[in-house]
């Protein structure tokens, strides 16, 4: 009794461990989504602002405001910042389509990368206020991937790039140096604030994230270990018959071609048994031969279809190999021994067949049963239903 609840036990893991591995293939499947949405959006700011730069550009050469020859802007400020960021999109290409970088490389990439994208930009344009705050937006991205340690390191690198972009790089020979300006000295500092104000929600968001996405999997395992123990019989601990109904379903919508044999089986004059020695020898002799079944089983799965009868499904197994395995559980179930009774004495016969697009679910288990009765009527063997002529 203690082998089987053990054994029970383990299989409720291994089915747990299974559906916790479906819920976290969910959400790989959404950060892959998120991902090929990151990278878009960095192509989308590199063309927006090439776009931009063009349209300014064609704008102050019709203009008195340009401080400078016509190539060195271009130069400058179309052709040098649009070439980097091309090249950031190649690298952010080939990650994406790479099939050696793991899921979290990429996304490291890809978040790194679109910072490097906006310390361009800023360093070419920094004049303007507002490009401050593509980094904002580069920070922000990365809160879907629920990586404190992925967003921090994005803060950092991005506070880092406005520093070193203001500090120590002057692109735009008119560029007015925070040291020369109290109102450029202002935006620098309110920058800063705002950046790790907003790595800061950020971190606070993903800790809600990841409190949301802990729920979400209790929740779904809870529910998975309802519907398993709605799926278990309670006295013998195998399947039950709904759990076979699904899986007969499920055969049944395999369209990957794969190859099915049903078993039944049941204990030899189990009525006798249970008028001779009482139900609750009768309950210890299904235990028992349920044990049995699922030890000696190989690839079948196990059920109790009702009373003593019970199930095994086979799958991509030969007719000669199923057989084999239910004789190997019939020789077994002979050898039971009961202490407190020892003239009681286990047989069981089994009735096989093979399910085919000519059969439906219906004929399988009739076909089966059918085999059942012709091995029933020597006891203790096994019999394979055989078509008619």
């Amino acid at each position: 009794m203690e082998r089987e609840r053990s054994g029970l036990d383990r299989n409720r893991e291994s089915y747990d461990d299974l559906h916790i591995h479906e819920i976290q293939k969910e959400y790989t499947r959404i950060d892959n989504d998120w991902l090929v949405l990151h990278y878009k959006t960095t192509v989308g700011l590199v063309l927006f602002a090439f776009i931009i730069e063009c349209v300014m550009g064609a704008f102050l050469l019709q203009s008195d405001m340009l401080t400078t020859t016509v190539p060195r802007f271009i130069l400058k400020f179309i052709a040098v910042p649009s070439g980097i960021n091309l090249l950031f999109v190649g690298v952010n290409a080939a990650v994406i389509r790479s099939e050696s970088l793991s899921l979290t490389q990429k996304k490291y990439t890809v978040s790194l990368v679109m910072v490097g994208i906006c310390f361009v930009l800023f360093t070419t344009h920094s004049a303007f206020t507002a490009s401050y705050y593509m980094f904002a937006v580069a920070v922000m991205m990365t809160t879907i991937y629920a990586s404190h340690r992925l967003t921090s390191i994005t803060a950092l690198l991005s506070i880092a790039a406005i520093i070193v972009s203001e500090l120590f790089i002057k692109w735009d020979v008119d560029k007015i140096s925070i040291f020369d300006s109290t109102l450029r000295m202002s935006n620098f500092f309110i920058s800063l604030f705002i950046m790790i104000a907003v790595s800061i929600v950020c971190m606070v968001v993903i800790r809600y994230e990841q409190k949301k996405n802990e729920a979400s999997i209790q929740m779904e395992m809870e529910r998975q270990q309802l519907q398993r123990r709605l799926q278990i019989d309670e006295t013998t601990g195998i399947f039950n018959r709904k759990a076979l109904h699904d899986a007969l379903k499920n055969m049944e919508d395999d369209v990957l071609d794969h190859t099915y044999i049903l078993a039944i089986t049941d204990i030899d004059n189990f009525k006798g048994i249970n008028d001779t020695w009482g139900h609750h020898l009768g309950d210890r002799c299904l235990i028992e031969f349920a044990r049995v079944l699922k030890e000696h089983c190989g690839g079948a799965i196990p059920f109790r279809y009702g009373g003593d009868e019970f199930c095994l499904l086979f799958r991509n197994a030969t007719m000669d190999e199923a057989v084999r395995t239910c004789e190997q559980i019939r020789v077994k179930v002979s050898e039971l021994q009961f202490a407190d009774e020892p003239l009681l004495k286990l047989t069981a016969s089994f009735g096989l067949s093979s399910y085919s697009e000519q059969v439906d679910t219906v004929r399988l288990f009739t076909h089966s049963d059918h085999a059942l009765y012709k091995a029933k009527e020597v006891r203790n063997s096994i019999s394979v239903f055989e078509k008619e002529a």
